[in-house]
């Protein structure tokens, strides 16, 4: 289990985090949802160990932690294949051994046989993070901390990485704390979706749901995310207003607040 308590944070006395109480268990992924520049990073880098903690306490009892930034962070001299298997390099493993794996890896990402040999600086900017991705995996961690690794990539590919991600942590037991700014996205993936208020922030919702699997129908993420908006200590949260009365799915507002044109009906 991975346990944050009590974390407080502040830069240059600026505070960021006041009192931080969360856990992430094993086969549950957690989706922290706040507004932008609220501290979700930096609370998912003191998770990861990045930053020292200032007050409070992180126990990571997991035995192996992965994290994917949201920049891929990738190394320009080698190629795709010596990228994804980095951490396992860093473990040891033989070269001929960790590049298969990472290779297994990077096509099942979508990426091509003649794009494994290629330096980050010959992929495109969703390639080099689908190489990211694919470092954290290679890895087989038990706890991933992801921080929007899906924001680069295109929409059929980012729910085809939601859906290995589901995947990884029903099927490994694995566990996975995750950010994100895009109430759709949370809804699709999350065990729990975690709030958190403006700067500085604190938690104002941890809600248990049942992820939207892919097979649902068309309109379910939609009714999910909106009763989600509903809520009022979501609302004001994100900074979205609570509709009262007409239908949420007709709101020029709650459409704003996921991505879609007001003119969507």
């Amino acid at each position: 289990m991975l346990a944050l308590e009590r974390l407080h944070l502040a830069f240059d006395g600026v505070p960021v985090l006041a009192g931080i109480d969360l856990t992430v268990k094993s086969g549950e992924l957690v989706v922290l949802l706040g507004p932008s520049g609220c501290g979700k990073t930096s609370l998912l880098r003191l998770a990861a160990g990045v930053e020292a903690v200032q007050a409070g306490r992180v126990a990571n009892r997991f035995a192996r932690t992965a994290m994917v930034f949201q920049d891929p962070r990738l190394m320009p001299w080698a190629d795709a294949s010596d990228n994804a298997a980095f951490g396992l390099k860093a473990l040891g493993v033989a070269r001929a051994e960790r590049r298969a794996a990472a290779q297994a890896i990077l096509r099942r990402l979508g990426l091509g046989s003649a794009d494994l040999s290629k330096r980050p600086a010959q992929l495109s900017g969703g390639m080099q993070q689908r190489v990211a991705i694919a470092r954290a995996f290679a890895l087989r961690p038990d706890l991933v901390l992801m921080d929007e690794p899906f924001s680069a990539l295109d929409v059929g590919l980012r729910g085809d990485l939601q859906a290995l991600l589901r995947a990884e942590v029903e099927g490994a037991g694995a566990a996975a704390l995750f950010v994100t700014h895009d109430i759709t996205e949370a809804v699709r993936l999350a065990d729990r979706i975690v709030v958190l208020s403006p700067r500085p922030a604190r938690v104002v919702a941890d809600l248990p749901q049942k992820p939207i699997r892919p097979e649902a129908a068309p309109g379910a993420v939609f009714e999910a995310a909106a009763a989600l908006l509903k809520r009022p200590e979501v609302a004001a949260a994100l900074a979205a207003p609570v509709t009262a009365g007409a239908p949420l799915r007709n709101d020029p507002a709650v459409l704003q607040s996921l991505g879609q044109p007001a003119a969507a009906r």
